[in-house]
């Protein structure tokens, strides 16, 4: 096995930037309205009351009406409902520490540690999926969900599963720059290994939400179904995960055109890989 990047950095102050009109656009909400329509969930009306209490926020940010209509008109479901819309963005704006709603699409910088903040979002919906039926239900309603919400995406299409390590690499320049403690490798037989001993989006979200089955359903569990994404031939594997208390996680991604048989490293393995 070949050890090709570490990191070990962790910056809580990292600076990133970006842009109003994406940090504040409740598109997942909206998506999951959508679908709601035809994946019809038990009392919808007692839903989104209590998605609505969730959504409180501490001081209501200043606000326009033009921008809040101008970010409102891009969401088809959530312009139908503009007091959970509102709600929606209020809480945005407040989990960015903004004191203002910027104008759209106005450039802007904010901690890296903010940006994750907006993952609090999917898991007050989440949270009021369970208020209305049974958790592991809720938790596998929500996954489907945001399965098909992220098939949306538009991402890089990758030829050989070392290009995932490459990307995680990248994305250090963006929301995750220096915000995660981990280590990159290539086995003998060609997959993708990381271990990670601490995770900026882990921390953040947990903090805020308090609930590691909820925050893993938000940030953790959407791993499986992006790797497909990238290449359908691709496979992830994990083991134990931060969010739900473990020391570290453990990836690895394998290549179904040369690896037939998926099978995860030991626990000695892991142990091993420092």
């Amino acid at each position: 096995m070949k050890i090709i990047n570490r990191c070990i950095k962790y910056d809580r102050a990292a600076i990133m930037a970006t842009t109003s009109g994406f940090i504040l656009n409740p598109q997942s909400l909206d998506y999951l309205l959508k679908h709601v329509e035809s994946h019809p969930i038990p009392q919808f009306t007692k839903f989104r009351k209590k998605l609505l209490s969730l959504l409180k926020h501490k001081s209501r940010p200043a606000t326009d009406s033009k921008k809040l209509t101008r970010i409102l008109s891009a969401l088809p479901t959530l312009k139908k409902d503009p007091e959970l819309g509102i709600a929606a963005i209020s809480k945005l704006t407040e989990l960015l520490s903004l004191h203002i709603i910027p104008a759209q699409n106005k450039k802007i910088r904010i901690k890296c540690e903010d940006y994750y903040k907006c993952c609090v979002l999917q898991c007050l919906i989440l949270k009021a999926l369970i208020s209305v039926m049974p958790r592991k239900k809720a938790i596998e309603y929500f996954g489907k969900f945001i399965t098909k919400h992220n098939s949306t995406f538009k991402l890089m299409k990758l030829k050989y599963v070392v290009e995932k390590l490459n990307l995680h690499v990248s994305v250090k320049k963006g929301p995750l720059k220096n915000g995660a403690v981990f280590l990159q490798a290539v086995t003998g037989d060609g997959r993708a290994v990381m271990k990670i001993t601490r995770c900026r989006p882990a921390e953040v979200v947990l903090k805020e939400v308090k609930d590691p089955q909820i925050v893993h359903a938000v940030i953790c569990q959407p791993d499986f179904a992006m790797t497909k994404l990238s290449n359908p031939a691709f496979e992830l594997t994990r083991e134990k995960s931060l969010v739900l208390g473990m020391p570290y996680c453990g990836h690895v991604w394998h290549d179904r055109r040369l690896h037939k048989a998926i099978k995860h490293p030991s626990h000695k393995f892991w142990q091993e890989l420092n």
